[in-house]
Order: C-alpha cells, then structure tokens, then sequence
C-alpha cells in the first residue's frame, strides 16, 4: 500500500511563534532577530547585515574624527565635517533598527497571510492573485 501524501503544513488559524511586540523589540536588540522568529531568515540577514555596515561606518568615522582632533594645527572645518558623519552613520543605525522592528512587528501580524499567484482560472493569459479573509 502506497504512503498516503501528507498535505503541506497550514499556519492558517494558528498564533505566531512570538507576540508582536516581542518581534519588535528582538529587532531593536538585534536587528533580524524578529524576522529569524517569524521565520523569514532572508529578511532578517539583510536587517543584520545593513546594520553592521551602518556600525562598522559609525566606528570608522569615529576614528576619522579623532584622528582630525589630533592634527596640529587644528582644522575646525574637517572636525566639523568629521563629527556631521559620525551623527548621519549613528542616525542611520538607528534609523535600520527601528525598521527592522518595525518589519519584525508586521511579519507577526501578517503570521497566517499566503497569497496564491499563478494563472488565472478560466485559462486566459495573465496573471491572478489571491488571497484567503477569515472573518469571525
């Protein structure tokens, strides 16, 4: 007797793994932790890896800024300008963390939502979307 087939895993009517709010501040600690929770690991290695580029540059600004304080004689334009990069890298940072929350937050509201793309049903050309509303 042949293995009966087993239907693929529904999420539909199920709670996310993680509430909402807790996906949210998972990606404010670490950016990507709330997507790897909701289990969308692509979105939560491009939040993870913006944020080390954006801390990496705020790191090296940093240093570029010291070393124009350490000058002689002291350029107050280039400490300046030092110091105005520094403050875009850190607002940037910040700026992919709280989208990366944010992400995170929608991804747990959206938990059960699998839209359906393919052709359309009476055989035209195209392309048909679709989607499944539960209301209770």
């Amino acid at each position: 007797m042949p293995a009966a087939a087993t239907p693929a895993a529904d999420t539909t009517g199920r709670p996310p793994p993680i509430s909402p709010l807790g996906a949210f501040g998972r990606s404010l600690i670490l950016p990507g932790w709330g997507q790897l929770e909701v289990g969308r690991p692509s979105r939560g290695a491009f939040y993870f890896a913006a944020e080390s580029v954006f801390l990496f540059m705020v790191f090296k600004s940093d240093a570029r800024l010291s070393a124009a304080k350490e000058e002689l004689p002291l350029n107050e334009e280039r400490i300046s300008n030092r110091s105005g990069q520094r403050e875009n890298w850190i607002v940037l940072a910040g700026f992919i963390a709280f989208l990366s929350g944010l992400d995170a937050w929608v991804s747990t509201q959206f938990w059960d939502f699998e839209p359906s793309i393919g052709p359309p049903a009476d055989g035209s050309v195209g392309i048909a979307v679709g989607f499944k509303v539960d209301f209770p």
